[in-house]
C-alpha cells in the first residue's frame, strides 16, 4: 500500500527504529526512532490533553536546564530521548494488542461469563478476570467490563428492585477496579513493570515475582473478604435465580492470554533480551496474528494480508489514540533521565541517611509519598518514574523491597485517587463522581489495605 500519508506512519517507524536499536544496536535505528517520534509528537500536539501537554512542556524546560548546566549535554539529551522512544514503542505495542482484543468475539463472550456469575463468586471472578484481561488490553478492560456491567445490570435482571440493582453496580464496579489495580503487581507485560525494570537495572521479573505475587494475593484476599463482609444480607432473599454460564469462553481466553505471555518469555529467552524489550517484539506479532485470525473468517484473501491492510488503512486512528499515554508515560521517563544527572547523588545519599529511613521504612515512605501525590493529581506514572530513577537500585533498602513498595503505591493510587485514568473511566461509565468511588465506596478498603501492605513490606524485609 503506497504511503500517501507519511505523517500517519511516524509512530510505526519509531517502533521499528527502536527495535532495531535495542536488538541489533543499530545507531541508524536509534536516529530513525528519535526523528519520527518528534514528528509524531509535533503532529499530535493540538489533540493532546492538558496534562500531557504540561508534562511535555516540563520536559522541554528540563532539556534547557541540562543544556545550561551540563558540560556535555548531548549524551544526556539523547539518552532521555531514547527512553521516550522506548516507552512510546512499549505503549504502542500494547495498544496493538488492545485493538485486537476489542474486536474479538472471544473477549466479549469471556467477559459475559464473568459478569453472569453468582453473587458469592462475582468478586473473585470479576477481580481476577479483570487482572487477566488487563494483561492483554490494559485500561481497555475497564471500558469493556464496565460497559458489560451496565448492560447486564438492568432493573429487570434485578427483579424490579432498585436497591438490588444499585448494590450490584457498586460491588461489581469495585471488583473491576480492584482487579485492575492488581495489574502493577502481577503483569509482566505492564507499564509498571517496564518503568521499574528500566530504572532499576539489577532487577528482573523473575527476581520480583516471588515478592510481588504474594503481595498481590494479600491485596486480592482483603478485597474479597471485605466484599463478603459488606454484602447486603437483607437483599439476598430477593435476588432472582439465574442459570450459571458456560466457562468455555473464559477458559479459551485464559489459554490465549497465557500463550501471549509465554510468547514474550520465549522471545526474551531466544534473543537473550530483557523482558520489556521482548514485549516490543512479541506483542505486535501476537496482535497481527490475532487480527489475521479474525479477518480470515470474513473471507476475501488471507487473514495476514487483510490484517496488515487494516492496520495501514486505519493507522491514523490506531496510533493516534496512543498520544496521551505516550506523552505522559514517555515524558515521565524522559524527565527521569534528564533530572538524574542534575542530582548530586552524594548529597541525596546524605539526605536519605539524615532521615534515618532504612529498609522497610524507606520503601513504605516511598509508597506513601506516591499515594499522597496521587491525591492531588500527580499521576503515579510521573512520581514512580522519578523516584525509581533517583533511588536507582535502592539506597538503604533491598531494591526488590523498594520496587514492590512502588508497585503497591501504583496500585493504591489507582483505587484511591479521583484523578487517575482508571477512576475517570469508571466515573464516566456509571455517571458517578470519581470522588464518591475513590473516597466513599473504596475508603474503608484503602484504610485497611495501607497498614496491611506496610506491615507486609516489613515482614518481607526480614525474610530477604
Amino acid at each position: 500500500m503506497p504511503l500517501t500519508r507519511p505523517l500517519d506512519y511516524t509512530l510505526p517507524l519509531c517502533m521499528i527504529g527502536t527495535i532495531l536499536s535495542l536488538v541489533f544496536d543499530l545507531d541508524a535505528g536509534a536516529w530513525l526512532a528519535r526523528v519520527t517520534l518528534l514528528l509524531y509528537l509535533l503532529v499530535q500536539w493540538p489533540r493532546q490533553a492538558r496534562m500531557a501537554k504540561g508534562i511535555l512542556l516540563v520536559v522541554m524546560v528540563m532539556a534547557g536546564v541540562v543544556i545550561w548546566r551540563e558540560a556535555l549535554p548531548v549524551p544526556v539529551l539523547l539518552q532521555a530521548l531514547d527512553r521516550l522512544c522506548f516507552f512510546a514503542t512499549f505503549v504502542s505495542s500494547l495498544g496493538l494488542l488492545r485493538v485486537s482484543a476489542m474486536r474479538s468475539r472471544l473477549v466479549r463472550d469471556a467477559g459475559q461469563t464473568l459478569i453472569r456469575q453468582k453473587p458469592a463468586l462475582r468478586y473473585p471472578t470479576l477481580s481476577l478476570g479483570t487482572a487477566l484481561f488487563g494483561i492483554i488490553i490494559n485500561i481497555g478492560v475497564l471500558n469493556l467490563f464496565g460497559a458489560m456491567v451496565m448492560r447486564s445490570n438492568t432493573l429487570k435482571a434485578a427483579g424490579g428492585h432498585d436497591d438490588i440493582q444499585q448494590a450490584r453496580e457498586r460491588r461489581m464496579m469495585l471488583s473491576i477496579l480492584r482487579g485492575f489495580a492488581l495489574a502493577p503487581l502481577v503483569s509482566p507485560l505492564g507499564v509498571t513493570m517496564a518503568v521499574i525494570l528500566a530504572n532499576m537495572p539489577s532487577l528482573t521479573w523473575a527476581s520480583l515475582a516471588p515478592v510481588a505475587l504474594p503481595t498481590a494475593g494479600l491485596f486480592f484476599l482483603l478485597g474479597w473478604w471485605l466484599d463478603w463482609q459488606l454484602r447486603p444480607k437483607q437483599l439476598a432473599q430477593r435476588v432472582p435465580a439465574t442459570q450459571p454460564p458456560s466457562l468455555s469462553p473464559l477458559i479459551r481466553f485464559t489459554l490465549l492470554a497465557l500463550l501471549i505471555t509465554l510468547s514474550v518469555f520465549a522471545v526474551a529467552l531466544a534473543g537473550n533480551l530483557r523482558l520489556p524489550v521482548a514485549v516490543l517484539i512479541a506483542c505486535p506479532l501476537a496482535a497481527i496474528l490475532w487480527i489475521a485470525k479474525q479477518r480470515r473468517r470474513l473471507g476475501g484473501g488471507t487473514g495476514l494480508r487483510r490484517s496488515l491492510t487494516l492496520l495501514a488503512r486505519h493507522s491514523r486512528l490506531i496510533f493516534g489514540s496512543n498520544r496521551g499515554e505516550i506523552a505522559v508515560l514517555g515524558g515521565s521517563a524522559c524527565l527521569g533521565a534528564l533530572i538524574t544527572p542534575l542530582v548530586d547523588q552524594h548529597a541525596l545519599h546524605e539526605l536519605l541517611l539524615a532521615t534515618h529511613l532504612q529498609g522497610a521504612a524507606m520503601a513504605v515512605a516511598a509508597m506513601l509519598l506516591v499515594v499522597g501525590l496521587a491525591q492531588v493529581g500527580l499521576n503515579p506514572i510521573v512520581s514512580v518514574t522519578l523516584l525509581a530513577s533517583l533511588l536507582g537500585d535502592g539506597v538503604g533498602v533491598d531494591p526488590r523491597i523498594l520496587a514492590v513498595g512502588l508497585m503497591c503505591a501504583w496500585s493504591l493510587s489507582m483505587i484511591s485517587s479521583p484523578f487517575t485514568a482508571s477512576m475517570l473511566v469508571l466515573s464516566q461509565l456509571i455517571h458517578r463522581s470519581p470522588y464518591r468511588i475513590a473516597w466513599h465506596w473504596n475508603g474503608l478498603f484503602f484504610v485497611l489495605v495501607v497498614p496491611m501492605l506496610a506491615l507486609w513490606i516489613g515482614v518481607m524485609t526480614q525474610w530477604l
